[in-house]
């Protein structure tokens, strides 16, 4: 399998078009098989929060390389969507052009103008060196696995350095959805990635910069007119751990609507987190973070709980209720 870059922080993940993240598992130490995240409702009783029962859901398995092969997304109990990814190289991705051709002369009132997206891609890249990866609804009412069909197809090109430089989403009816173009500088990191629609107009741009003066980094999320919505600044300490993070979000005139500050402990995880009200200088609400974890030293459960401060004295908010995270990890 090609090597596909990762981000070495944890950003959100974006719409399907941004496929290269969103194909990517999480990194752990040890790397893990499956990992389910669990999004709870606390529950109050007397003056604690219990965890309660998860409100939200989502499952991913990962082969050895890193890459999901399945997801599924729960809404408490309820299934919310399940998926499961397959990835073809080389012959195999070939292949798929192939079978397209194959079709083709089977069909008597083929036209150019029957022509599907993909069978364009097939026509133009059909010497380069490509992957792709076939996603299928694998929700039990999608019957049977061998006779699913992908509900979204996307064919990747690689650079010379083997990372994908674009990435080709198509829909069930082989109708190109976007296009997602990859930027690397010489050492062969992410400079810049734009997710363009079907005819090539911008619906997002994100790029990625380092200031080796300041040791941080800088992801910035601009919009389809190529305005500023988000900034990311990770501060960073000499041994590589996280020291502070910084989130700015803007309105669609670029002006700031809320800041984020979270200060990392000794291993980068998040202890303090600051919220600003746009460019405010005092915080309109603090919180603190607390773990649980397992024997390989990954946290299990994370609690995100509100601080009252009071004439210089600070205290948990009892009356808020705490963001209860719970992790299951099954490692290879």
């Amino acid at each position: 399998m090609k090597a596909i870059l990762f981000l070495a922080f944890t950003f959100c993940l974006w719409a399907p078009a941004a496929a290269q993240t969103a194909l990517k598992c999480p990194e752990f130490t040890p790397k893990t098989r499956t990992l389910k995240i669990s999004r709870m409702q606390p529950l109050r009783r007397g003056k604690e929060w219990l965890e309660g029962s998860p409100k939200s859901v989502n499952a991913v398995s990962c082969d050895l390389y890193g890459m999901k092969t399945e997801e599924a997304e729960y809404d408490g109990k309820n299934l919310v969507l399940k998926n499961s990814y397959a990835y073809k190289e080389k012959a195999e991705a070939r292949a798929l052009c192939e079978n397209l051709k194959s079709e083709e002369k089977l069909t008597t009132t083929f036209s150019d103008e029957a022509q599907s997206s993909l069978d364009d891609f097939c026509r133009k890249y059909r010497k380069k060196d490509f992957g792709v990866v076939q996603v299928y609804d694998a929700s039990p009412s999608q019957g049977r696995e061998t006779s699913r069909k992908p509900v979204r197809q996307i064919f990747r090109l690689y650079s010379k350095s083997g990372f994908t430089s674009e990435e080709h989403a198509f829909d069930p009816l082989m109708n190109l959805e976007s296009v997602t173009l990859y930027a690397f500088d010489k050492a062969n990191n992410l400079t810049e990635m734009t997710v363009n629609d079907f005819e090539g107009r911008q619906l997002r741009r994100e790029t990625y910069t380092w200031n080796k003066a300041t040791n941080s980094r800088t992801h910035s999320v601009y919009g389809e007119t190529n305005e500023l919505r988000k900034r990311i600044i990770f501060e960073m300490r000499e041994d590589g751990t996280l020291r502070r993070e910084v989130r700015s979000t803007y309105d669609s005139g670029e002006q700031p609507v809320a800041r984020n500050e979270i200060y990392g402990d000794a291993k980068g995880r998040p202890k303090k987190e600051l919220v600003y009200d746009a460019d405010a200088a005092e915080p309109k609400y603090e919180y603190t973070y607390s773990y649980k974890y397992d024997a390989k030293g990954n946290w299990t459960e994370e609690r995100r709980s509100r601080v009252i401060v009071y004439n210089g004295n600070r205290m948990q908010d009892t009356q808020y209720a705490p963001e209860i995270t719970k992790r299951e990890l099954m490692y290879y």
